[in-house]
């Protein structure tokens, strides 16, 4: 029997190779439309007679039309490739219309050697592949045919790159022809089918869009965190490589323009912009990982500008070498992650398991990719699905889907918890400006027998500059402390405010200005340090002045000849020079901090004590002298404090 049945079959083979392509049938019952699935004859290379009805392709070979020529003997074969079969005709068609299966690259479609349509364009050089899903429907002129049938011939072109990873021809069944009216209604039902099933894609574009702006908009109201601008720029980037991929599903593309917007542009830029997302958010350091994370990004870059220019053998090569490439960044993400983790970092440890669960879906996708491009696995294909119903959606996709909305709460919270915080550093700092008014009094006690002005322009919000008058109501004197202390900001003033205290504490019992100095000189002690002076102007114009490093004020004009010293909290138990001199009635004294002095413009000259001099001269006053001193170029806390003694009248 089995010599029998191998005798009979070497008997048909020979006798198949004679056999024409089938001829299909509109005739038989008068169906309206009928299955082009069958064999169609087949040949490889390009010659435009072979789109001639009249034509001999009964030497050509037969395929199956429902799979392609890759899957048929002809695994590795690129470039040009004709199919050629016959339909009868009814004796009165009616307008009839050609279906066919999706064919990944592009090709030209020919009735009784008439071009009827094209889908993508074919190549005048080895630079254009096809692209999109979509079958392709062509209306037949009943005038381009004979009378009683139809000859259909395909011309399709196979792209060298692709050959690996995409089958020449066409794949699946599902080729018709038959009533235009009927085979429109077919068409939008795959048309409908197909956007269905690219409806996971654009959820997710959806989804980056909205994450985006989301973030763009918390960009716009805190510029100073620009973790937020670059969130946005990933999803920008990652929002043009899907609309590309979705792009290229819908229509063909040329190979190089596909390749480097979708590829370059999208997967090396979206991983630029998470370097710094990351390394701003996590305050990253630049490591010898970084370093290999950004020279692999910028390699992945080259490498798929490149790829096009090379052929069917290199592109597991070059897929597999991009992958590689990529690992550094995966790579040092998470170990800054788990760093920052370990260390209390609270947005690193909300970000982990979002961030994992998305790279390790990549990393599986790209596995599956490469795998199926060397033919080790067709399981998953190249689109690992986590699940088809209602709409099919990619496990990457639904990866990246759950990474953007952990991802957007996670922003959301970190954008609320920051601003709670700057709420409360706001309370904080409006309750330091209220205990300013105890370091600079707004309204100056009463002092018979002198006029006192001042002037006050902090640096920030809180300055560490200080003066107190306290006139002494028993004898008629009256005690001016005036100080700076070393730093700016919130410390300085909370500092400042301590030296005030202790002032007034220490008025309470003495009024001498050497005590005064001394005792606020223990008080500072180990908790930083200040310049201060302390002036006593008794009733009858004599005057005690102690300096604890301070800058010497100016006696009508003219700098007052005082030791100099070092300031509070430096050294304890030291002596601190006073000064005394007589405060005659019509003589004005000014005081002042070193932000006058170290006032600095653009070029970087300072104010100086030349200038000041100048201006004292000329009889500026202290609002004035602190105005020109702001407007030169303020640096530090500026306080100018006047003491005048009046005329006694006659």
């Amino acid at each position: 029997m089995k010599t029998a049945a191998l005798l009979a079959l070497s008997l048909v083979l020979p006798a198949c190779t004679g056999l024409r392509a089938q001829t299909f049938s509109l005739q038989t019952q008068r169906e309206p439309v009928t299955s082009l699935d069958g064999l169609w004859r087949f040949h490889t290379g390009d010659n435009p007679a072979w789109a001639d009805p009249n034509f001999d392709d009964s030497a050509w070979p037969l395929l199956r039309s429902d799979q392609s020529w890759t899957a048929q003997g002809y695994p590795d074969y690129t470039g040009m490739a004709w199919y050629r079969f016959s339909v009868e005709l009814p004796s009165d068609p009616e307008q009839l219309s050609l279906a066919l299966p999706h064919i990944i690259t592009n090709y030209e479609v020919y009735a009784d050697g008439a071009l009827i349509g094209t889908y993508g364009k074919m190549p005048s050089g080895p630079a254009y592949a096809g692209g999109g899903r979509f079958r392709g429907y062509y209306s037949i002129p009943l005038a381009s045919t004979h009378r009683d049938k139809v000859t259909i011939a395909i011309r399709v072109w196979q792209w060298p790159g692709w050959t690996m990873y995409n089958p020449g021809g066409p794949a699946e069944g599902g080729a018709l022809i038959g009533s235009t009216a009927l085979i429109q209604q077919q068409q939008a039902l795959w048309r409908a089918v197909l956007q269905w099933g690219l409806a996971g894609t654009g959820m997710l574009i959806a989804f980056q869009t909205l994450a985006g702006l989301c973030a763009l908009f918390l960009f716009a109201m805190r510029r100073s965190e620009r973790e937020y601008l670059w969130f946005s720029l990933i999803m920008l980037f990652a929002i043009g490589s899907e609309s590309g991929t979705l792009f290229m599903s819908l229509h063909p593309l040329p190979t190089m323009v596909a390749t480097k917007v979708v590829e370059s542009l999208g997967e090396s830029c979206v991983g630029l912009a998470e370097i710094a997302f990351y390394r701003t958010l996590l305050k990253g350091k630049r490591t010898p990982l970084y370093l290999a994370a950004v020279i692999g990004l910028s390699l992945t870059l080259v490498l798929n500008f490149v790829q096009p220019f090379f052929s069917n053998p290199h592109i597991a090569g070059f897929r597999m070498a991009r992958d590689s490439m990529m690992l550094p960044l995966y790579v040092w993400m998470l170990s800054l992650l788990f760093t920052r983790a370990r260390q209390n970092f609270l947005d690193a440890r909300l970000l982990i398991a979002p961030v994992v669960m998305q790279k390790a879906a990549l990393v599986f996708q790209q596995g599956a990719d490469l795998l199926a491009n060397l033919g080790l696995q067709h399981t998953l294909g190249y689109h690992a699905l986590l699940f088809e119903h209602p709409v099919p959606v990619e496990l990457l996709a639904a990866a990246n889907g759950l990474f953007l909305l952990a991802m957007l709460a996670i922003l959301i919270h970190r954008f609320t918890r920051t601003r709670s915080q700057e709420e409360r550093f706001a309370s904080e700092v409006l309750a330091a400006r209220n205990v300013q008014q105890f370091l600079i009094p707004v309204h100056l006690p009463q002092t018979p027998g002198l006029a006192i002005e001042s002037e006050y322009r902090p640096a920030r919000e809180v300055g560490g500059d200080f003066f107190q008058v306290l006139p002494n109501t028993t004898d008629g004197s009256a005690l001016i402390v005036v100080g700076d202390v070393a730093g700016k900001g919130m410390e300085a003033g909370m500092l400042a405010t301590l030296i005030v205290g202790a002032i007034r504490t220490a008025a309470s019992f003495t009024t001498d200005p050497g005590k005064i100095i001394a005792l606020l000189n223990e008080r500072m002690l180990g908790r930083g340090l200040a310049t201060c002076l302390a002036l006593r102007i008794e009733k009858d114009g004599a005057a005690a002045l102690a300096n604890a490093g301070h800058l010497p004020p100016y006696l009508n004009g003219q700098e007052l000849p005082i030791e100099g010293a070092l300031p509070l909290g430096a050294v304890p138990g030291i002596d601190f020079p006073v000064l005394n001199f007589k405060f005659a009635q019509g003589d004005s004294l000014m005081l002042m901090t070193d932000g006058v002095a170290e006032a600095q413009d653009a070029e970087g000259h300072l104010f100086g004590f030349d200038r000041i001099a100048e201006l004292l001269e000329q009889g500026m006053a202290a609002a004035a002298l602190a105005s020109a001193a702001q407007t030169f170029g303020q640096e530090d806390d500026i306080t100018v404090l006047t003491v005048a003694r009046l005329t006694a009248l006659a």
